[in-house]
């Protein structure tokens, strides 16, 4: 890159317009924080890099560029934004700040070991023990692992075992590098298993924000769709549910309304058929006359008969009453075939009672008013039946129609019983066809594209992937990660890697050194301590100050 000049004194007055002189880091910040001049530093080196354009400010975004270019300046607001973090300690590493500015590492803990490291996918099968080792120390590092890969020293296949063991044990794991070519090449050999989110892919391709909101949704739907296609009966003006509940009660109208004409036509009918026996019943008033007479007759004879028994009985054994019960006998042996004929004379006239009781039976259910009373009542109660049936098959209807949506209650198949059912479930439509509509709305808003669930999926994913610029972009919320693995650290600047750091509480840097400057200065008149940060990556600079558990050396070949 040409040289260029730095006019830094413009953003010196523009923050302290008293004060003048040369520029230094001092003149931005005064001393109210520890590590100040760092962070001040940090602030003039990303000035320092718009100002030679050493950091694009258009960083990719979920969509083509052609489709939504992304506000210029958006690049530096983002790192901006970092070291204001980074300064307010508000960092999901606490001792981010002591680190990078002093090289102060944490004590190491004890490696992790398991088992979930042996598991293997055929493209990184039986590791080379330095491979081994680095994902052992990544997983085991409180702070920041230095991961040194040279050329051809498989540091793709080496951060793939990495993110793999992370993700496996649980850990919410973000792959970052200065451009989008690079993680890919790192997302394209992940293993199946952890969700994994290319949070700057372009448009809607596999893997992209877009695409797994589109499957999220689908998800969602797929899931509500059986209490959606339970609900629909209930949703409408009026609903096919409603409809059902008016059937029945309609039908118990009806078969109230026809039990009552039905009663009546009863007391209809018995009125004529008494008026019609009034009628139709002389001869049998007649002939009841004619068995009372013979029923006082025979009731004369068997009296007659027992007063001479008695009699009898008495004068046979008294010693002067035995002149008396031959008298006793001889009327006693009249009044027995009287008494006889008495008795099958009443029998004669009962059982012609009975007949001609039976003429007037039929004569009366011969009449025409009568049949006529009685066509009308036994209409009337086949009417009521047919409307307590109806009422009946609507409730079965409403049965079915609440299921799994409602708790089914008991009912049985009688007026009072059906109309209980029908109170129940007019006090329930109300409350179904509002859960209907809500479901509706919910899944009709669901369905929607929208890019509500990008901050969401971010938020859950178990491996989050995207340029060390994009991690910060507004759209994609707070983010924080257990690990951070920054591939390509060697070409990537503190500022640029400031943005992912400052949201994982563990970080790997994965890179090689030794190469050219990030960019020539020239002549800028840049202050000595913005001249480190822009010249040596973020891998050089903490890995002069890390210890050796915090360093791990890929060999060639490996």
């Amino acid at each position: 890159m040409a040289s260029t000049s730095v006019d830094l004194d413009r953003d010196d007055r523009e923050r302290h317009t008293s004060g003048g002189g040369g520029l230094g880091v001092d003149a931005f910040y005064p001393g109210r924080y520890k590590n100040d001049r760092f962070c001040a530093a940090l602030e003039l080196a990303v000035v320092a890099a718009h100002e030679l354009d050493a950091v694009p400010d258009r960083i990719p975004g979920p969509r083509a560029p052609a489709e939504e270019p992304v506000e210029f300046g958006l690049g530096q607001r983002i790192q901006r934004d970092a070291i204001v973090r980074l300064r307010a300690g508000a960092t999901a590493n606490a001792g981010l700040l002591a680190l990078l500015a002093e090289g102060r590492f944490a004590p190491p803990g004890p490696f992790w070991q398991d088992n979930n490291t042996k598991h293997t996918t055929p493209e990184t099968r039986a590791p080379a023990p330095d491979r081994a080792e680095a994902v052992r120390r990544a997983l085991a590092v409180p702070d920041l692992l230095c991961l040194i890969a040279p050329r051809g020293a498989a540091r793709t296949l080496t951060v793939v075992e990495i993110v793999r063991a992370a993700a496996e044990r649980g850990e919410r794991v973000l792959i970052t590098a200065p451009d989008s070519a690079t993680v890919d090449a790192v997302v394209d050999r992940l293993p199946p298993g952890p969700t994994v989110v290319r949070a700057d892919q372009p448009g809607g391709g596999p893997g992209s924000l877009a695409a797994a909101a589109s499957e999220t949704q689908r998800r969602i739907l797929a899931r509500s769709q059986a209490a959606a296609v339970a609900l629909e009966p209930w949703l409408g003006e009026p609903s096919p549910a409603m409809g059902w509940l008016r059937r029945l009660t309609t039908a118990l109208a009806e078969a109230e309304q026809e039990r009552r004409r039905a009663d009546q036509a009863g007391d209809e009918r018995d009125a004529i058929a008494a008026a019609a026996r009034e009628r139709l019943g002389a001869s049998l008033r007649d002939h009841g006359r004619v068995v009372e007479v013979a029923e006082r007759a025979f009731t004369l004879a068997e009296d007659a008969m027992r007063r001479l028994g008695v009699a009898l009985s008495r004068a046979e054994n008294s010693r002067f009453g035995r002149w008396r019960a031959g008298r006793l006998r001889t009327r006693l042996a009249v009044a027995a075939p009287a008494a006889l004929t008495a008795r099958e004379t009443l029998a004669r006239v009962r059982e012609e009672h009975a007949d001609h009781r039976d003429r007037l039976d039929k004569d009366v259910e011969q009449d025409a008013a009568v049949r006529a009373a009685a066509d009308r009542a036994a209409f009337a109660d086949v009417a009521a039946h047919r409307a307590l049936e109806s009422a009946e098959r609507s409730a079965h209807r409403l049965t079915r129609l609440m299921s799994g949506v409602a708790p089914e209650p008991a009912w049985t198949a009688d007026a009072a019983g059906l109309t209980d059912f029908a109170g129940h479930c007019s006090g329930l439509e109300p409350v179904l066809r509002g859960r209907a509509g809500l479901l509706r709305e919910w899944r009709q808003r669901a369905a929607r594209p929208s890019r509500q669930l990008h901050a969401e999926l971010l938020r859950y994913a178990d491996v989050v992937a995207t340029t060390c610029l994009g991690v910060g972009r507004p759209e994609h919320g707070d983010l924080e990660f257990d690990l951070v693995v920054i591939v390509d650290a060697g070409r990537t600047g503190l500022p640029v890697a400031l943005v992912p750091l400052v949201r994982a509480r563990r970080a790997v840097l994965a890179g090689s050194v030794g190469r050219m400057p990030l960019f020539d200065l020239g002549a800028a008149p840049v202050p000595d301590e913005v001249t480190g940060l822009l010249h040596r990556s973020v891998l050089e600079r903490l890995l002069e100050k890390a210890p050796a558990a915090n360093r791990v050396r890929l060999r060639s070949g490996s």
